[in-house]
């Protein structure tokens, strides 16, 4: 169990992250976001050494590293538990369908059929002596009196039970109910593994966390096939200082802004500017009636420093500003004071005029003034 109030991370970045179209971490990139997820607190990393040689070498490399804290996700099949075991992994997440939708039109079989391959998998993982997880795919479209039944298979036999929404089509109330059901049955930790499909992933987590599930899956920047997972950013924030989780979270928050920019750099996939929390914009100012608020006291439009998760605060130029926004970019080696109320505003309003508005921009719009209206700055 998770020091952090009980709450465990089941970071996926490294194999549902890599399923987004076009994304292929070499292995020291690999190496190295494993690295920095377990120093930023997470409980266990996920990797499928089924996928590829590399894979299989980053799963050998990592188990060696970090134990039971790497999990190798594996098909209900004997051939990806022997290659879990033979590349040194401890810990294994087996995984199968729980839908009908699934059951029958993806692997063709029945119902009972599905509960006893899944069974039988789990006993050989465990005669093999690994720890043994089991995801149960498409958990959210199930039968509930089937999915009943499953977990009634595996009673005692494995640690976490993840509810799988594999096509994100849950909703927060959806979420709560489906987490009190499956902890009413189930004889282990609950887990979550939420897609993005309709936004709502984040949302979805913490409410499945406020009902009592034990972990949550989830990448880093959110990344993963078709809109992505849960961003773990997102919800260790907002668990901290939205939900105000006690004792206090043991996780590096200082951290995430460094981890979010390695996915980006590695993955290839640029952040949204206004992405909460790790996005350019995230901790921006340009409105000047913002800016006036925040030069005053910053909480009035920030809930939080940026440095609690090691970002910036950064005052922009542009169409909205004002003229204290002006002063404070240009007060080092600028000063105002030598202009008086009409030129400033016409500094400001040549401003608003342009985009992407530079430091050096601003200097040369001021000098500029300067020169023609022959003020000299003190």
């Amino acid at each position: 169990m998770s020091s952090n109030s009980g709450i465990q991370i089941h970071d996926t970045t490294l194999r549902d992250g890599e399923q987004t179209p076009g994304v292929v971490f070499d292995f020291n990139e690999k190496i190295i976001l494993a690295k920095k997820a377990i120093e930023f607190g997470v409980d266990i990393i996920d990797v499928m050494p089924i996928v590829s040689d590399s894979e299989f070498r980053v799963t050998k490399e990592l188990a060696h590293l970090f134990g039971d804290k790497v999990s190798a996700t594996c098909r209900a099949k004997k051939e990806d538990i022997d290659l879990a075991i033979n590349a040194g992994a401890k810990r294994a997440t087996l995984f199968s369908p729980v839908s009908d939708l699934h059951i029958t039109q993806k692997l063709r079989i029945s119902r009972e059929e599905n509960i006893k391959r899944s069974v039988e998998m789990i006993d050989y993982a465990l005669s093999r002596g690994l720890i043994v997880d089991f995801a149960g795919e498409d958990a959210t479209r199930a039968d509930l009196g089937y999915l009943k039944e499953f977990l009634q298979a595996i009673h005692n036999k494995i640690g976490i039970f993840f509810i799988a929404d594999t096509v994100g089509c849950l909703t927060p109330e959806s979420t709560r109910k489906l987490v009190w059901y499956v902890k009413n049955n189930a004889s282990c930790l609950v887990g979550l593994h939420m897609h993005n499909d309709f936004g709502m992933a984040t949302a979805n987590t913490l409410e499945g966390i406020r009902a009592g599930a034990d972990v949550f899956s989830g990448t880093f920047t959110g990344i993963g096939e078709r809109a992505g997972n849960a961003p773990i950013e997102e919800v260790c924030v907002a668990l901290k200082h939205l939900y105000k989780i006690e004792p206090e979270i043991n996780w590096k928050f200082e951290m995430l802004k460094e981890i979010c920019d390695t996915v980006q750099k590695f993955s290839g996939i640029a952040l949204q500017k206004h992405k909460p929390l790790v996005g350019e914009n995230a901790f921006s100012h340009e409105s000047g009636i913002h800016v006036d608020g925040m030069l005053k006291n910053a909480r009035t439009y920030e809930y939080i420093e940026p440095e609690t998760v090691g970002h910036k605060r950064r005052i922009v130029i542009g169409k909205h500003s004002g003229k204290r926004a002006l002063q404070h970019v240009i007060d080092k080696g600028i000063s105002l004071d030598g202009l008086d109320a009409s030129d400033i505003e016409r500094a400001v309003n040549a401003i608003k005029k342009r985009k992407n508005i530079s430091k050096e921009d601003i200097q040369s719009l001021v000098f500029a003034l300067e020169k023609q209206y022959k003020k000299v700055l003190v």
